[in-house]
C-alpha cells in the first residue's frame, strides 16, 4: 500500500481542487459548431449554415496514411466489365503514399520523398500485363456525413489518361462528384474543364449516365490545375449543391433530387482505358497530390446529435460558434501570404491545430497530449496534469 505524508496529502487535496476548478471553468470554443457562408441561388435560403461535426486532415504533415484513422486506403479490384473499360482497375496500397514535410512548422515543402508534398495517389504507366491498371484511392472513416461543406486542396496531373476525383458518396444513385479528366486538358488554349456530377434516383433509369438527367455539367476552371494546389469545394445542403474552385462558384444544382442518405468522402485517381472518360492508361506514372481535406458537416448518428445537444449550452455565448475562414488565395506552398511574410497560403486554418476548438470531436490523428505545431511544446489537458502530479507525488 502506498503511504502519503501529511504534507503530500495536503498538496494532493489542493491540486485535486484546482483540477476540478479548471475542468469546470474552462469552456471549449466552437462547442456549438462551425459556420460557413454558402452562395445558394435561392434567395429565401439562409446564407450562413451551422455544422456540428468536423473532419480535418493535413496531408502535408501526416506521417503514415495507413496509421491515420480518418482515412482508409483502398485495396480491391474491379474487372474490366465492372469498370466499364478495356482494362480493370486495381486499387492498391502501393499507389497511396504520403510525402510528408517532417517539420510541422514548414508549409513550403518539398516532401521527404522530393517534389510536391502531401498525399500522393498514383496511376501506374503503361499497358498492364495482367489487364488491371494500378491506381490509388482513400475513403473517409466517417460514413455519417449529411449536409456539409467539403473542401480539398489538390494539384492535378498534367499527364493524359487519368480521372482524378473528389466526391461525396452513399451509393451510385446518391453521389456528388468533381471529376477531372486529364485527357480533356488543353494546354494550347489554356482550357481546363471539371466535370460536375450529381447522381440521383433517376440516374438508375439511364444506367447512371447523369448527362441524360440534367445533373451533369462541364465547367472550365479559371486556372491551370496542374501547376499549383487549388481548393475545390462542395457545399451539400437540403435542396441545393454548390461547387467551387478556390473562391469562384462554378455551378449550382438546385433541385429536389439532392441525396438524402448519409455518406462519406472519397479521393481517387484511376484509369481504365475507356476513351469516352478516363482514356489512358498514362504513358508515364501520373500523380494526384492532395494537401488537405476539410469537412464541416452534420452527422446522421443519434449519438453525435445528442453529444452536440449536451455540449452546446448557449449558442449565443462568445466563442460557442466558430466561423470557418474563407481562404481567398490558392492553398499552394509556393504562394506567400504577404510580400514580406514567411507563411504560405498552404497553411490556412485548421481548428484541430488550435487548442480547445475541437472538444468532443472525433479528430482521430490528435491526442490528449499533442505537440503544438506553432510553438513546438506539449499541451496537456487536465488529465495530463493529474498524471504528472501522480508521478511527482509517488516518485
Amino acid at each position: 500500500m502506498l503511504k502519503l505524508s501529511q504534507s503530500n496529502l495536503h498538496t494532493l487535496e489542493m491540486i485535486s481542487f484546482l483540477i476540478l476548478l479548471l475542468a469546470k471553468t474552462i469552456v471549449a470554443d466552437c462547442e456549438c459548431g462551425y459556420t460557413a457562408n454558402v452562395n445558394s441561388s435561392d434567395v429565401t435560403a439562409p446564407t450562413t449554415w451551422l455544422f456540428t461535426d468536423i473532419l480535418e486532415s493535413d496531408f502535408f504533415h501526416i506521417d503514415n496514411i495507413t496509421l491515420d484513422t480518418d482515412w482508409y486506403a483502398q485495396n480491391y479490384s474491379m474487372t474490366p466489365e465492372a469498370a466499364q473499360g478495356p482494362y480493370g482497375i486495381n486499387y492498391t496500397l502501393s499507389q497511396v503514399v504520403i510525402n510528408h514535410i517532417s517539420d510541422p512548422r514548414n508549409w513550403t515543402g518539398p516532401g521527404e520523398l522530393g517534389g510536391d508534398p502531401g498525399l500522393r495517389l498514383t496511376v501506374e504507366a503503361g499497358t498492364p500485363k495482367d489487364g488491371y491498371v494500378k491506381t490509388g484511392q482513400v475513403n473517409s472513416a466517417r460514413t455519417d456525413m449529411i449536409w456539409g461543406t467539403y473542401r480539398a486542396s489538390m494539384k492535378l496531373t498534367p499527364i493524359n489518361g487519368t480521372c482524378a476525383a473528389f466526391f461525396w458518396y452513399f451509393d451510385d444513385s446518391q453521389e456528388i462528384d468533381m471529376e477531372f479528366l486529364s485527357d480533356q486538358f488543353n494546354f494550347e488554349n489554356d482550357t481546363f474543364p471539371v466535370n460536375l456530377v450529381l447522381q440521383a434516383d433517376k440516374s438508375k433509369k439511364t444506367g447512371f449516365n447523369s448527362a441524360d438527367t440534367g445533373n451533369y455539367r462541364r465547367v472550365n476552371l479559371p486556372f491551370n490545375p496542374t501547376n499549383a494546389y487549388h481548393k475545390y469545394r462542395i457545399d451539400y445542403l437540403p435542396g441545393s449543391i454548390v461547387f467551387y474552385a478556390d473562391t469562384e462558384v462554378l455551378t449550382r444544382f438546385d433541385a429536389s433530387t439532392t441525396p438524402f442518405s448519409p455518406g462519406h468522402l472519397i479521393l481517387t485517381h484511376w484509369s481504365n482505358g475507356n476513351i469516352l472518360w478516363s482514356a489512358g492508361p498514362p504513358i508515364e506514372n501520373a500523380t494526384l497530390s492532395v494537401g488537405y481535406v476539410k469537412g464541416y458537416f452534420n452527422s446522421s448518428l443519434p449519438k453525435r446529435q445528442e453529444d452536440w445537444k449536451l455540449r452546446c449550452k448557449d449558442p449565443s455565448a462568445k466563442g460557442a460558434v466558430c466561423i470557418i475562414p474563407d481562404q481567398n488565395t490558392a492553398p499552394d506552398p509556393t504562394v506567400m501570404t504577404a510580400p514580406d511574410s514567411n507563411l504560405t497560403s498552404a497553411q490556412g486554418n485548421f481548428f484541430s491545430n488550435n487548442e480547445n476548438q475541437t472538444v468532443n470531436q472525433t479528430v482521430y490523428h490528435k491526442s490528449t497530449a499533442q505537440r503544438d505545431i506553432h510553438g513546438g511544446f506539449t499541451v496537456l489537458g487536465t488529465v495530463g496534469i493529474a498524471v504528472v502530479v501522480f508521478v511527482f507525488l509517488f516518485q
